[in-house]
């Protein structure tokens, strides 16, 4: 296996994956009148899944070909091959009440300017949900790039989020902010 972080790969089995699927879809409480932004989506698995929960996915992604993959097949799935930094810039928020990062906020180079868009513009009870590596896991992205719970905490609740739930994974965890109604922090 290299040791090179790979941006865009994905990672775990299907079965993991399936699990890991099934734990956060409930844990996000997923309704049809929900829409689901996820960024940096990859092969689409996530996308797939909450699709069949929730009533409209936004992918975004900035490897186009991936966004052609069986996943995204699905009519309440609408594919954005972008870089997400620039589809935060140029597009609007509006009904989206969960916003979801597999393992790619901390590939974001943007990542204060995107919780700065995110404090702004979705709105109360709205979710931002993210998988990251946990920073021991001897896989994954360089270390130097890694949130542990406590530092992802730190990162995002100035935003004007708190944290709603923790899903311990193994190599991964699962966390959940809540948008709060009131702009509170520095976002």
């Amino acid at each position: 296996m290299s040791s090179k972080h790979e941006k865009g790969r994905q990672h775990g089995s299907p079965e993991v994956k399936s699990k890991i699927a099934d734990k956060l879809i409930k844990s996000m409480n997923l309704s049809k009148s929900d829409v689901v932004l996820d960024v940096g989506s990859g092969d689409g698995y996530y996308s797939f899944r909450f699709a069949d929960h929730c009533g409209k996915v936004m992918a975004v992604d900035e490897y186009c070909e991936g966004l052609e993959g069986n996943f995204y097949a699905k009519s309440n799935i609408q594919t954005f091959c972008e870089d997400a930094c620039q589809w935060f810039k140029n597009h609007d928020l509006a009904g989206v009440t969960h916003v979801f990062f597999s393992n790619s906020f901390h590939d974001m180079s943007c990542q204060d300017e995107i919780l700065s868009v995110l404090s702004s513009k979705l709105h109360g009870g709205a979710h931002l949900d993210l998988i990251e590596f946990h920073p021991d896991t001897p896989f994954g992205p360089p270390k130097s790039i890694r949130f542990s719970k406590d530092e992802i905490r730190r990162k995002i609740e100035p935003y004007n989020f708190e944290m709603s739930s923790f899903i311990d994974l193994d190599t991964h965890y699962f966390i959940s902010f809540k948008k709060l109604e009131s702009n509170k922090g520095i976002g």
